[in-house]
């Protein structure tokens, strides 16, 4: 009778062990949904990669020359402010691109290494700076794309900020066809060559100066955007072309201020150099007189642009996949609205 006692006992207590290990598993799988659920709600407050932390990445194009410089001081305030009031855990401070493809590729492997959510990059190229981009939405970061577009920005990049280059290229040429009523030879001095501006601007260029029969292009001179280089230019086609040429285009600032000063120089203040940003420099010798006008690009607003929607994506309001800037035409008669006091 004891031994029947003690198996009814045994088998009632091995049941009773059996519940609590059951009941223990089932509470192991609720925390595990909460766990995930946590990283969902994460993950929708702008945590792209539900590591509990917001990260900023920011990919210059160079840090030296006079349109970036400002564009980036711009974005470094800025991101500064958002960490100091907890909108961002952290950020990556400025990384150099140095106008250089294979250097954006790098900086982008330090983005994907430091677990950034976003990043903003300002290309060099279209074509050679797509790996970086690509690079880092495939690592799945959220990729804000600045100022210039690169060959998949449409299909995978989060969003597009900047202006529409073949506007800005048609401005140009417009503003050469206005102040050069007679017509003549021009040259064009184009950026680095690959780069979505350079390509851009150059297309809007030609679709109006080809159609107008009183102007003669005398050449597409790659420039890089250096100011020198355009110099150079300048004195050649003088020295080549003589009164004949009346205009030289160019896809930047720091090229159109040297053109024309090449010029002024050398006496032929009849010639009209125009560029693209809206720098300082040029700004004052549209002030002075010396120059007749830039085209005007926003580069803080630029950045600015997407950061503010970075803000958004941590706010979980719906974002746009392009925000264009405009250029605006800054001549001797609304240069002091630009011109820094």
């Amino acid at each position: 009778m004891k031994k029947k006692v003690l198996s009814v006992l045994l088998c009632a207590a091995m049941v009773a062990s059996m519940a609590i290990g059951c009941g223990s598993d089932k509470k192991d799988d609720t925390a595990g949904k909460t766990d995930d659920k946590k990283t969902e709600d994460e993950a929708k407050g702008g945590d792209v990669n539900g590591d509990g932390k917001l990260v900023v990445g920011y990919i210059s194009k160079n840090i030296v020359d006079p349109f970036h410089a400002p564009i980036n001081d711009y974005a470094k305030e800025t991101l500064d402010g958002l960490k100091k009031d907890g909108t961002i855990d952290d950020w990556t401070g400025v990384l150099d691109g140095e106008t250089d493809a294979n250097k954006q590729i790098d900086r982008a492997d330090e983005c994907i290494a430091k677990n950034c959510d976003y990043v903003i990059i300002l290309p060099a190229e279209a074509t050679a700076s797509d790996a970086a981009v690509t690079k880092m939405t495939d690592a799945g970061i959220k990729v804000i794309v600045v100022n210039s577009k690169t060959d998949s920005t449409d299909d995978v990049a989060m969003a597009y900020v900047g202006p529409d280059d073949v506007e800005a290229g048609k401005m140009l040429a417009q503003w050469v066809i206005d102040n050069v009523p007679d017509g003549g030879k021009y040259a064009h001095c184009q950026g680095v060559i690959g780069n979505s501006a350079q390509i851009q601007r150059g297309q809007g260029i030609e679709e109006l100066m080809k159609g107008n029969d009183k102007f003669e292009s005398v050449g597409d001179f790659p420039c890089e955007w250096q100011a020198d280089k355009a110099a150079n230019v300048a004195t050649d086609m003088m020295n080549q072309y003589g009164d004949e040429l009346k205009a030289i285009i160019c896809d930047n600032d720091d090229m159109s201020s040297a053109a024309q000063k090449a010029c002024n120089d050398a006496g032929r203040t009849d010639i009209v150099c125009v560029g693209v940003d809206g720098n300082e420099n040029p700004l004052q010798m549209v002030k002075d007189g010396e120059m007749g006008a830039t085209v005007l690009q926003d580069g803080p607003g630029q950045v600015g642009g997407a950061i503010d929607l970075i803000k958004k994506a941590i706010n979980g309001e719906t974002t746009e996949k392009e925000v264009m800037i405009p250029f605006v035409l800054v001549t001797k008669d609304n240069v002091d609205e630009y011109l820094k006091k």
